[in-house]
């Protein structure tokens, strides 16, 4: 190699290397400072886009996280509030069981119903007021609200809260059948009861006999209320048309087969001898009797056996129904139908030709009065001042008074001519029906004057329970539980609430439980992200020291060689010399 002046290649040479190690310097502390490994799009194009697109993925799912703890929050406000509300209801069960006892007088019923009324109203407050950042949770109309949980669109869970105001939960289920009349034995299945299947009770027999009976009936019922949803309750019960009037028993006077026999009585049963003589058998018979209010005499089966009564117990008891097997309530805890079948149901009143009374009640309409047609479906009437006799059989009163043991045949003292006016007394405590059949316009003839007459256009049975005025005499009741049966009813209704409240409750728990999960996940989820990110973008300090310290060394050792190169040109003057 010569000697040359113009061109010091060396110099170049070192020159150039050192200036790629201030570039590989210059670039290894900018990482070395910034902790990044790509510190712009020219340090790895395509690093770069992953990298943005997993920060971009990371940080959504951050936000993501944020949105299912604002669904928590939502969520456990409206849980909490709820965990009151069901405090309430359970203080309205126990002010509804302490009134179902008839050791209570009107007057504590009706202060127990005013409590009930106040916490109806706090309940009803909770509802309307419990809100999360201004919107409402439990007035309904949190339905189908959705929390975005993932990194891309429409990835969601949603939530509802049902609505908890009184008038929107503790819908119950009331039917009660007709007042049976006749014996025989009885298939009973519930249709659906599950929304699948049927359920089919053991067949039971309705008679007067011990074990039998719609007693023995409501005892199979309930035996699966848990299952089935549906829990029953009896009502038998013969009630006179009038008051006590004075007259005499038969020798052949029977009830359910035992024989009393012969019995005077005063107008008013003055000396109790008529309701004595009854309650003398009635460990044999199952029937106790009593006078109403009215004076009237009633015939109770406390196990809910039939009463039957043979012979002539005489027409001054205005007995004028002596078959009766009483009536079957029903209640379910949900405002469904309860959809039976089965074979002889004529025998517990709730055959196709029956009128079965039914309605659905919620919390709210509890506390208010209680109009005939609710009060029918839950079993205040059972004609023992709640509503009339429905007497099948015989047009009228004075065709009744006319027939063979009525009792009210010439030389009785009360027979139609006899001016005692006891024809009008009958039709005031008694519908008369001759005949009763499933369908048609005519299927119910029902006795002039009672306003069904045929001719009047009103054909059908069921006005003569429920509707407003019917002439079955079934009347509107006092609200709540002012009354026994009132409270049973509100118990019933009371423990639907406590049930859809905590049917809400469980909903929304599982939502909890669903987006805590989910959150879990996208947290587990973000961190494998932001350690993906972390792989392309960040640097690693260790291998970058190392890459600065060779780069260092190597611009400190290129600027001694660019030196020496420089200082090797001095050799040319000793040539020179």
């Amino acid at each position: 190699m010569g000697f040359r002046i113009n061109t010091n290649v060396a110099a170049l040479n070192a020159k150039a290397n050192s200036d790629l190690n201030a570039k590989s310097l210059d670039q290894s502390l900018a990482r070395l400072s910034s902790g990044l490994r790509i510190n712009s799009a020219a340090d790895d194009a395509s690093g770069m886009a992953i990298a943005d697109s997993l920060r971009s993925q990371a940080n959504t799912l951050g936000q993501a996280i944020s949105n299912g703890n604002d669904a928590l929050g939502i969520l456990q406000t409206a849980d909490k509030a709820m965990d009151e509300q069901l405090k309430i209801l359970d203080t309205i069960k126990t002010k509804a069981t302490q009134a179902a006892q008839d050791g209570q007088s009107a007057k504590t019923r009706t202060m127990l119903q005013a409590d009930i009324n106040r916490l109806m109203e706090e309940l009803d407050n909770i509802a309307n007021t419990t809100s999360f950042n201004g919107k409402q949770l439990l007035s309904g109309s949190f339905t189908n609200q959705e929390f975005q949980i993932g990194s891309s669109s429409n990835q969601t869970v949603k939530a509802s809260i049902g609505a908890t105001q009184s008038s929107k939960i503790g819908v119950t289920r009331f039917e009660t059948g007709s007042q049976s009349v006749s014996s025989g034995v009885v298939g009973l299945t519930i249709k659906n009861y599950n929304g699948i299947e049927d359920f089919k009770f053991q067949d039971v027999v309705i008679s007067t006999s011990v074990g039998t009976g719609l007693g023995a009936l409501a005892e199979e019922i309930n035996k699966s209320a848990d299952k089935t949803g549906i829990r029953a309750s009896f009502d038998v019960k013969t009630t006179g048309a009038f008051a006590i009037k004075a007259g005499e028993t038969g020798d052949d006077f029977t009830i359910n087969g035992v024989k009393i026999g012969r019995v005077a009585y005063q107008d008013g049963d003055k000396n109790g001898s008529l309701v004595s003589a009854i309650n003398a058998v009635k460990d044999t018979t199952g029937v106790q009797a009593s006078q109403d209010e009215n004076g009237r005499l009633v015939l109770t089966s406390a196990d809910g056996r039939g009463i039957k009564i043979e012979g002539n117990i005489g027409a001054g008891a205005g007995i004028i129904q002596k078959e009766n097997y009483g009536r079957l309530s029903l209640v379910k805890n949900d405002g469904r139908d309860i959809a039976i079948s089965g074979t002889n149901l004529s025998a517990i009143g709730m055959s196709k030709a029956d009128l079965i009374s039914q309605t659905s009640v919620s919390l709210r309409e509890s506390k208010g009065q209680i109009d005939a047609n609710t009060a029918d479906a839950m079993g205040f009437n059972s004609y023992a001042g709640g509503g009339k006799q429905i007497v099948v059989g015989f047009s009228s009163a004075s065709a009744y008074m006319d027939s063979a043991g009525s009792g009210f045949s010439a030389g009785s003292g009360f027979s139609v001519n006899s001016g005692k006016n006891m024809s009008v007394a009958l039709e005031s405590g008694a519908v008369f029906i001759s005949a009763m059949s499933s369908g048609g316009s005519a299927a119910y003839n029902v006795s002039k004057g009672s306003g069904f007459s045929d001719g009047s256009g009103n054909s059908q049975f069921a006005t003569l329970k429920t509707s407003a005025g019917n002439a079955a005499g079934a009347a509107s009741e006092t609200s709540g539980v002012t009354t026994l049966k009132g409270a049973m009813a509100v118990m019933d209704i009371a423990e639907t609430a406590i049930n859809n409240l905590d049917q809400i409750r469980a909903d929304i728990g599982s939502v909890q439980n669903q987006i805590t999960s989910t959150i879990n996940n996208i947290t587990v989820t973000q961190v494998n992200v932001k350690s993906a990110e972390s792989q392309i973008r960040d640097v690693d300090f260790a291998s970058e020291s190392a890459n600065y310290s060779k780069a260092n060394i190597l611009a400190q050792s290129g600027s001694y060689a660019m030196a020496q190169a420089n200082a090797s040109q001095q050799n040319v003057l000793r040539l020179l010399q």
